[in-house]
C-alpha cells in the first residue's frame, strides 16, 4: 500500500495499526551529526521501529508506504523555557491567563511542531499544574497538544514600596521570599505538587528592584535539590551568573548580557555542567519584516500582526533589549560558549513581548543560526539537548525505540534554517496532528472574540 505525503499524513495513525514506512526524505536525526539521505523511517504503535537508508530496509507487504521524496524530516522541537497562558492577540497580560488559554497555546505549539513545552515559573493559582496533571492522566479531550511541563510559581525578592523583579505580566503570581526558611517552605510546597523544575529571579532589573539575598537563593537551590528538582536562575550579568552557579543552580535561564564572559565564568559553567538557555530571539533587534512570514499568518490575525508591528516600530515591546551593542555581545557570548563546550540549550522564552506561541520557537532557531551556530548544532539544541535537560529519554532524536515525534518540511533547514517554518505535517507518537482543524479552531475563536468586541451588549 502506498500513498502521497499528504494522504499518508491523513490516513495513518501510527498507533494500533500496521507499520507505516515513510520513505525518500532527508532525515535529520537530531544528534548534531547524523543526516540520512533517501531514508526509510518505519513507525509502529507510536514508536520508531527502524530508521536508515531506504535501500537497506527489508520488504514487508503489510506496511503502508508514504512517499516523502523531496522533503526533510526532523525531530519535533522541545522548548524548556517559555511562559504559557498569558499571550492573546499580540501581547501578554495577566488578564488573559486561564486554563483555556493554556490549552490554546499547547494547541498552537503543536501546530508549529513543538512537542514539549516547559512553562518556567509564572503559573497562577496552580492552573498550569492542573492542566498538566489532566493531560498526563489522559483527561483532556484533545490529542493535538504539546506536552506541558511547569515550574509552578517561581520565586523573587520583595521590593518594599514597589513591585518585585519578577516578569512584568506575572509579578503578582510569583512568590516573594522573605527569608531562607520562607523560600524553603515554598519549594517544599512546589515539590508536593510535583513541579518539573524550580525557577527564581536573581537580577535586580537594572537596579530598580530588590534582588534575592545569597542565603535565600542558596536555600532555594538546596531545597530544590533535596527534592530531586533542577533549579533555574534568571540572571542578567556575568556576576549574577557566577553567583547562581556557586549556589548550585543547574540552569541559567538566559545568556549573561553584560559584560563579556570571562574565563572564570566559562570554567564554572563547564566544571559544573550548567545548562545555559539561549533566549536570543526575544531580544533580537530584527525589525518587523518577520511579521510578514506566511507561517505566522496561519494562526495570527492581521489585526494582531498590525498591532505588534506598530509597537515594534515604537520600540514598545522590548523592555529587555538594551542596545544593538548588547545584542551583538550576546551573539559573541553564544559563540564563545559553544567553542568552550558550554552546554547550550534552546530556549525561545515564548509567550511575551514578541514571542508568539509556536512561532517564537522558529524565530529562536533563526537567531541561533544568525549568531553563527551551524544548523545541525542549532537543531540539536532544540531537540536532543532540550529533551535530555527535561529528562525525556523517549524523544529528542529520531532513533529506533523512541517516540515517533517528527516534523515533515517542504525545505531543508540545513540550507536555510527558516525552512523549519515550511511545515507539511507534524506527527506525535506517529499520529499526524490535525493542523487544518487547529487552524479552523483558532480562527473561529478569533472571529468570536472580534464579534464580541464589536457588540456593545457582549459580556466582558
Amino acid at each position: 500500500m502506498s500513498a502521497t505525503a499528504g494522504d499518508g499524513a491523513r490516513r495513518s495513525s501510527g498507533e494500533g495499526t500496521a507499520a507505516v514506512l515513510y520513505e525518500g526524505a532527508r532525515v535529520i536525526v537530531g544528534d548534531g551529526e547524523t543526516v540520512i539521505d533517501d531514508a526509510g523511517l518505519v513507525v509502529r504503535d507510536g514508536l520508531i521501529e527502524w530508521i536508515g537508508p531506504r535501500d537497506a530496509i527489508s520488504p514487508d507487504p503489510t506496511r503502508q508506504t508514504v512517499s516523502l521524496a523531496g522533503r526533510t524530516v526532523m525531530p519535533a522541537l522541545v522548548n524548556p523555557h517559555g511562559h504559557i497562558g498569558y499571550w492573546k492577540g499580540a501581547a501578554a497580560d495577566a488578564g488573559n491567563f486561564s486554563a483555556d488559554n493554556v490549552i490554546d497555546h499547547l494547541r498552537r505549539l503543536a501546530y508549529y511542531g513543538v512537542s514539549v513545552f516547559q512553562s518556567l515559573g509564572t503559573d497562577r493559582d496552580d492552573t498550569e499544574i492542573r492542566v498538566r496533571d489532566r493531560q498526563r492522566k489522559g483527561e483532556l479531550d484533545d490529542e493535538d497538544l504539546a506536552t506541558l511541563h511547569t515550574a509552578g510559581a517561581g520565586i523573587v525578592a520583595p521590593t518594599p514600596g514597589s513591585g518585585n523583579g519578577g516578569p512584568f505580566f506575572a509579578a503578582d503570581a510569583v512568590h516573594e521570599a522573605t527569608s531562607p526558611e520562607d523560600a524553603r517552605r515554598h519549594v517544599r510546597a512546589l515539590a508536593a505538587k510535583h513541579v518539573d523544575a524550580v525557577k527564581f529571579w536573581l537580577d535586580d532589573r537594572h537596579g530598580t528592584e530588590a534582588r534575592l539575598e545569597p542565603d535565600v537563593y542558596r536555600a532555594i537551590v538546596d531545597e530544590a535539590h533535596r527534592h530531586g528538582l533542577k533549579a533555574a536562575a534568571h540572571i542578567y550579568t556575568v556576576d549574577d551568573a557566577k553567583e547562581a552557579i556557586r549556589a548550585g543552580a543547574d540552569i541559567l535561564a538566559h545568556l549573561p548580557r553584560t559584560p563579556a564572559p570571562d574565563e572564570e565564568l566559562i570554567t564554572l559553567l563547564t566544571t559544573h555542567d550548567v545548562a545555559v538557555f539561549t533566549s536570543m530571539s526575544i531580544q533580537r533587534p530584527d525589525g518587523d519584516s518577520w511579521l510578514d512570514d506566511p507561517a505566522l499568518a496561519d494562526l495570527v490575525t492581521p489585526e494582531a500582526i498590525a498591532d505588534l508591528r506598530s509597537r515594534i516600530r515604537a520600540n514598545a515591546p522590548q523592555p529587555l533589549f538594551d542596545t544593538l551593542e548588547a545584542y551583538q555581545r550576546m551573539q559573541s557570548t553564544l559563540r564563545t560558549f559553544a567553542d568552550a563546550g558550554v552546554r547550550l540549550v534552546f530556549s525561545a522564552d515564548t509567550g511575551l513581548l514578541t514571542q508568539f506561541p509556536g512561532f517564537a520557537e522558529h524565530r529562536e532557531l533563526e537567531a541561533l543560526a544568525a549568531a553563527g551556530l551551524p544548523p545541525l548544532t542549532v537543531l540539536q539544541s532544540a531537540t536532543q539537548r532540550s529533551a535530555t535537560l527535561l529528562g525525556l529519554t523517549d524523544r529528542g532524536t529520531l532513533e529506533e525505540g523512541r517516540r515517533a515525534d517528527f516534523v515533515v518540511l517542504a525545505g531543508d533547514p540545513l540550507r536555510d534554517i527558516t525552512n523549519t517554518r515550511r511545515i507539511e505535517s507534524v506527527h506525535f507518537k506517529g499520529r499526524p496532528v490535525d493542523r487544518s482543524r487547529i487552524r479552523e479552531r483558532v480562527r473561529e475563536a478569533a472571529r468570536h472574540e472580534s464579534g464580541a468586541g464589536r457588540n456593545p451588549a457582549a459580556k466582558e
